[in-house]
C-alpha cells in the first residue's frame, strides 16, 4: 500500500500503518518531498499566523476555552500551536541530548559504534523517556554518523499527545577537537517529528547495521504519524564535556516553522525562537543540561523542558 498524504497546517502528514511498511530509502525520498512541498506551500501562503486578537494566557487545562475562540477567528488553535511549538523544541533536544551523551563518553579510537535503547525516568518530575540511539565514528576522518528515535511515554496529557522523533546525521557530521580541552560537533540534523495519542507509540530496533553514511536508520517509532519532517544545521561546542555553545541557523520544517538557536554567556542561557510565516511562535531558554521552559507567544501558556524534551506544564 502506497503513502497516504492528508493535509497538516499546509504540509502533509503520511500516516504510519503505510509509511513505516515502505523501504528506508523511500521513506527518506519521501520526507524530503514533504519538507519541499511545505515549505513551498508555506512561502507561497505568505504565513498564516495571525497575532491578533491574542488568546489569554492559559494552562493546558484550559486552553479548549482558547481554541473556540481562536477558531471564530480563523487563527491556528492554542492547542496546535503548542503541539507545533513542542514539535520543534524536541526536534532538536533529541539530537542535542544524543551528541552530548556521546561526548559526555569519551569516545576514542579509529571507529567506534554505541548502539542502545534505554529507559530513563526524569526523576524531578517522574516523566519517562524511551530513546534509542546509534554512533559511528568513522575512521580517521574526524566524522560521524548517528541514529536516534525515541518518544515521552507520559505525552502531554491536555494535548492527549506524544511526541516522538526519527532523526539523525545520516550523512555524515564533523568532530573536531580545540583549545582547552574543547570539542566541537556539527552536523545537518536530519529526520521528522511523529505524533501519537498517549500509549500508541513504541521503538524497536532496525535490523540494518549502523554503518556511516547510513543506508537506513537504528532505531524506528511505530504507531504514530509523521507529522513534520525537519532539517537543522546544529553545532555545539563542548569544554572538558560541558556544553558551552549551542547555535542553530535557518532551521526549517514542513510544516512552515523555523527555529533560529543562539547562546547567550553572561549569565549562560541556550536561547530558541520559533517563527512560522514570518512570525513568532514560541521561545524556549535552557540551562547547559536542557532544563527551561518553552513559551507559546499566543497565549502566554509555558511548558517544562527537562534533559532537552518537553514533558507537561
Amino acid at each position: 500500500m502506497g503513502p497516504n498524504l492528508v493535509p497538516y497546517h499546509g504540509s502533509y502528514s503520511i500516516l504510519a500503518y503505510d509509511y513505516w511498511s515502505l523501504p528506508w530509502m523511500v521513506r527518506l525520498a519521501i520526507l524530503e518531498i514533504a519538507a519541499l512541498t511545505g515549505l513551498l506551500l508555506a512561502g507561497c501562503a505568505g504565513g498564516s499566523f495571525d497575532r491578533t486578537g491574542l488568546s489569554l494566557p492559559s494552562a493546558d487545562g484550559v486552553q479548549t476555552v482558547s481554541d473556540a475562540a481562536d477558531a471564530a477567528g480563523h487563527r491556528p488553535s492554542a492547542s496546535d500551536s503548542a503541539k507545533a511549538a513542542i514539535a520543534v523544541t524536541d526536534a532538536l533536544g533529541s539530537f542535542v541530548r544524543d551528541i552530548s551523551a556521546d561526548q559526555h563518553g569519551s569516545i576514542h579510537g579509529s571507529r567506534r559504534m554505541l548502539s542502545s535503547i534505554r529507559h530513563y525516568t526524569i526523576e524531578r518530575y517522574g516523566k519517562r523517556i524511551v530513546a534509542g540511539s546509534a554512533l559511528v565514528m568513522r575512521s580517521g576522518s574526524g566524522s560521524y554518523c548517528q541514529s536516534s528515535a525515541g518518544y515521552s511515554v507520559n505525552g502531554i496529557p491536555s494535548l492527549d499527545a506524544t511526541f516522538g522523533w526519527e532523526s539523525g546525521a545520516f550523512d555524515g557530521g564533523s568532530k573536531s577537537a580545540g583549545p582547552r580541552g574543547s570539542a566541537m560537533w556539527s552536523a545537518n540534523a536530519q529526520g521528522a517529528v511523529i505524533l501519537g495519542t498517549i500509549g500508541t507509540l513504541s521503538i524497536a530496533r532496525s535490523a540494518a547495521p549502523a554503518t556511516c553514511p547510513m543506508t537506513a536508520p537504528s532505531f524506528v517509532l511505530k504507531g504514530g504519524s509523521l507529522e513534520n519532517a525537519f532539517s537543522l544545521p546544529t553545532s555545539m561546542e563542548f569544554r572538558h564535556g560541558q556544553l558551552v555553545d549551542l547555535s542553530v541557523v535557518n532551521g526549517r520544517f514542513a510544516s512552515g516553522a523555523g527555529l533560529e538557536v543562539t547562546t547567550a554567556r553572561q549569565p549562560f542561557e541556550i536561547r530558541g525562537r520559533i517563527s512560522n510565516g514570518g512570525m513568532q511562535l514560541a521561545t524556549f531558554r535552557t540551562n547547559a543540561a536542557g532544563d527551561g521552559t518553552l513559551t507559546v507567544v499566543s497565549t502566554g501558556a509555558q511548558y517544562v523542558i527537562a534533559d532537552w524534551i518537553v514533558i507537561g506544564t
